[in-house]
């Protein structure tokens, strides 16, 4: 009798800890559900330089585009030419006043983000990093 009542309490103890176990792996999203996918690495080619709107200074950036998605990175690949007009154009026309508030950089990241989904008409840019960024 007491070899039958170990063993009916181990397997119910079993059962226990493998329900227990799996409602834990339910309930408790795993880390990796979390992580954000990784985008694909787009470089623009060689660093920008330009001047500022504000005479006697210039910029110089070297910029990295992320985007979602293969499909999305073959329009960058294609439209070179017009993402580098693009953030010349917008990098030449910071002033002064741009360039003192708080989070410029932030505000122009998103700035060329947004530019470049409208022109290219595409909406899968995840983000815009500056890989060098001077300004003198």
């Amino acid at each position: 009798m007491n070899k039958t009542l170990i063993i009916i309490i181990a397997v119910l103890l079993t059962i226990t800890i493998g329900i227990g176990s799996f409602i834990i792996i339910l309930l408790i999203p795993s880390e990796r559900e979390n992580d954000e996918q990784p985008g694909y690495v787009y470089s623009t080619g060689d660093n920008f330089l330009t001047n500022l709107k504000t005479e006697g200074h210039y910029i110089k950036a070297d910029i990295l585009i992320e985007v979602t998605d293969k499909r999305t990175l073959k329009v960058l690949e294609k439209n070179n030419h017009r993402i580098r007009d693009q953030i010349i154009e917008i990098l030449g026309d910071i002033n002064e006043e741009e360039l003192k508030q708080k989070n410029f950089k932030r505000n122009l990241r998103d700035l060329i983000r947004d530019d470049l989904q409208n022109i290219l008409k595409i909406d899968n840019i995840k983000g815009v990093y500056f890989n060098d960024f001077i300004i003198q």
